[in-house]
């Protein structure tokens, strides 16, 4: 394994459609969330918190394999590259975001402030928790380029390290901090064994799902049955075997001509991933202030509905406003390097 990261072949169909597969993961969670703070999340409420560590992992690890090429750059053509476009969104959708939040009538049935200002003020210091992703890659970015000298394996050992830190909640900080101690690991991973993963795709048969997801589905049975998630190793191990799981989804599902959808989902995460709360929260805030009511047996639909929903919205939203500076891109051009691939996937 050598300190230098490969250059990485074209980008391959799977890969998106692993993106695919991680933001609509996304969008369900927060669609189950908000939906269960209002009461209408019904059975799939309970199973949220078991796809934590697939989510998340998935995204990093897919972001760090198209982020190989990026870090051999000097800073300052990474920066204008990769990290001005998310620093820019970042700032300007959490403060869209906390706007929109003071706004809306209360979420919460017990009328608590939806957000307060401080979100603005601290969102550097305390990350916002549902845009914390668009931060982390810029920070990850940056301490990938800091480490491109060291050894592979010594940077996997210490992102290793800080990850079970923070999955046995030995390191802890209450916000989104402790999501990015966990998941740093699979971007920094990714960077070195993502040439590796790409040349073993392509030989991903049907069979190798199902074992996978049979060994995922299992441990993540018996760790929840036995509550080991504050276990050392056993989060992380959890989130490596996802990780090896979505990979051999998307490598199958991107043969298939039917989830082409996916794939066109996982080029275009960035404005899914900005959007998608918004008209979660709106539809929570009615719920809320129309005390509305929804026979049990129907609300385990919700989420899936309210998920395919905003995204669709989201996509909407940016079809009619990609062009226009400043909202889905930089204001000014000349801040970044222009990608040769349009600038609607979450690029990494």
């Amino acid at each position: 394994m050598t300190a230098t990261p490969a250059v990485p072949p074209a980008r391959e169909a799977w890969i998106d459609v692993a993106k695919g597969i991680a933001i609509t993961l996304v969008v369900l969670y927060h669609a189950i969330m908000y939906l269960d703070q209002v009461g209408l999340a019904g059975a799939l409420a309970p199973l949220n918190p078991l796809f934590d560590t697939f989510r998340m992992p998935l995204f990093f690890f897919m972001s760090g394999i198209l982020a190989a090429s990026a870090i051999r750059l000097p800073y300052w053509q990474l920066f204008r590259k990769r990290i001005s476009l998310l620093l820019y969104l970042y700032v300007v959708w959490v403060a869209v975001q906390t706007l929109f939040l003071i706004a809306l009538p209360p979420i919460s049935p017990s009328g608590g402030p939806n957000a307060t200002w401080a979100s603005i003020v601290t969102l550097f210091a305390r990350p916002s928790s549902n845009l914390w992703f668009i931060y982390a890659l810029p920070l990850f970015f940056t301490l990938a380029w800091l480490m491109r000298q060291w050894s592979p394996l010594l940077q996997i050992a210490l992102t290793t390290v800080v990850a079970v830190l923070f999955g046995a909640q030995l390191l802890h900080t209450g916000s989104p901090w402790d999501k990015m101690g966990k998941y740093l690991v699979f971007f920094i991973a990714a960077i070195y064994l993502g040439p590796l993963v790409r040349r073993l795709v392509p030989r991903v048969r049907w069979w190798h799902v199902a074992l996978l997801c049979g060994g995922y589905g299992a441990l993540v049975v018996v760790t929840t049955k036995f509550t080991l998630t504050k276990v050392p190793f056993v989060l992380l191990v959890l989130s490596v075997l996802a990780v090896a799981v979505g990979i051999t989804v998307a490598a199958v599902l991107a043969r298939i001509a039917a989830f082409d959808f996916v794939r066109s989902l996982g080029s275009r995460t960035l404005p899914i991933y900005l959007v998608h709360t918004f008209p979660m929260t709106a539809f929570a805030a009615m719920v809320v202030a129309f005390d509305v009511h929804v026979a049990t047996v129907l609300t385990t639909f919700l989420p899936p509905l309210l998920c395919a929903g905003a995204i669709i919205f989201a996509l909407a939203l940016h079809r009619r406003f990609h062009a226009v500076p400043g909202i889905f891109t930089v204001p000014v051009q000349s801040w970044v390097i222009a990608s040769k691939r349009p600038a609607v996937a979450m690029r990494s």
